[in-house]
């Protein structure tokens, strides 16, 4: 068994493929970060063209956005010439994996080659996106058009790729049921679940675990609408809770300032920009509970690495993180956009109180793809 994974960003999918590599199972993983950047790596497994990449971070880091194409022109530009690369350079093995807008010339390239092909999907399908997403930008003001990448050039790229797709991995059961609404029969659709992190040693709970001294709720993750913040910014409203804090860590998107120049809410808000994971492993440890209300989320990694620092997880029901959930054990699941239900739950984390013991790892869903291939090989 000889499986390769293909990603600009190693993401989901460097994690992922060291566990299958773990298991004696990886044949390459092409890159297109620079092998220094790619943790825990074996040389002979690597396969990387970074040139794009660096183009494109150099380009947003130091050069003004005026003098620069947009970064979704960069970003488009790196994933399909990343691709293109990758079709030309693939090498034998029994399956490949490649994301979404990243998979069109290697999928070609692997079926010249008789390899199987697998869509690995951290998100659900683009259109899903945009029929979800859609009102909350005109709610706000704003075109989606200009925020997304997705038009019909993507569109129809998006759908050549899932017809070269023998199989679809994706990260949680909100993607596979996504997936399968959109006609892919269900036999087809692994779902392969993701862990805390690479590096264990961080995201842990502490040896002596206590629920904090005061209720402190996080947020961790890019501040978006996407990520639902209306509804988190209403669930404090409805609570009306002063002595609560409300700590976010990440970086503030504008497209959510109107939200929050509309909150009237006595929790007071906090705000910390971008940090190490060291120190969100800490805040993690340090809160009570940590609130992750998307209106779209594929997975969502915050919430396995909250668990296993024994933080538990308030999620919306369409975030794939959900799948990490045992209601009022470790975490509560509320239905989407419910400000409501989500201020109910957080009144019942304050009067109860208590430390999670989850250990969420990369291994289950390695071996998840591992025994998919398998069975797909046999048949």
């Amino acid at each position: 068994m000889r499986i390769s994974f293909s990603a600009t960003n190693p993401c989901h999918m460097w994690p992922t493929a060291r566990a299958v590599a773990e298991a004696g199972a990886l044949a390459h993983f092409y890159s297109g970060y620079p092998a220094w950047k790619i943790a825990d790596a074996n040389p002979a497994h690597l396969r990387c063209f970074s040139f794009r990449t660096n183009v494109v971070y150099g380009l947003l880091k130091y050069a003004p956005a005026a003098l620069r194409p947009s970064a979704r022109r960069l970003f488009l530009w790196q994933d399909r010439g990343f691709d293109r690369w990758v079709g030309a350079h693939l090498e034998p093995c029994d399956f490949i994996h490649a994301m979404p807008g990243q998979a069109l010339h290697t999928f070609r390239a692997a079926k010249k080659l008789g390899i199987r092909t697998v869509l690995n999907h951290a998100t659900g399908p683009a259109r899903e996106w945009v029929r979800i997403m859609r009102p909350e930008y005109e709610r706000v003001g704003m075109s989606l058009e200009k925020e997304c990448p997705y038009d019909a050039a993507y569109f129809e790229r998006e759908d050549e790729e899932y017809a070269l797709a023998d199989f679809h991995c994706a990260a949680s059961t909100v993607v596979r049921d996504q997936l399968i609404a959109t006609g892919i029969p269900a036999a087809r659709v692994w779902v392969a679940p993701y862990g805390a992190d690479t590096n264990a040693r961080v995201f842990r709970s502490a040896e002596k675990p206590s629920a904090p001294p005061f209720f402190r709720i996080l947020f961790a993750g890019q501040i978006s609408l996407r990520k639902g913040i209306r509804t988190l910014l209403e669930a404090l409203t409805l609570a009306g809770r002063a002595h609560w804090k409300m700590e976010f860590i990440g970086s503030r998107s504008a497209e959510t300032a109107k939200d929050f120049a509309a909150y009237r809410g006595a929790t007071p808000l906090t705000f910390h920009g971008a940090l190490p994971q060291e120190h969100l492993a800490r805040a993690m440890r340090d809160s009570s509970v940590l609130v992750l209300p998307s209106l779209e989320e594929g997975f969502g990694l915050v919430v396995p690495q909250a668990l296993n620092c024994g933080c538990p997880c308030i999620v919306s029901d369409r975030t794939g993180g959900k799948d990490c959930i045992r209601h009022r054990e470790n975490g509560s699941i509320f239905p989407v956009g419910d400000a409501a239900s989500l201020a109910a739950e957080l009144a019942w984390w304050e009067r109860n109180p208590r430390r999670t013991s989850d250990n969420f790892t990369w291994t289950d869903g390695a071996r998840t793809i591992i025994a998919e291939s398998e069975a797909a090989l046999s048949r």
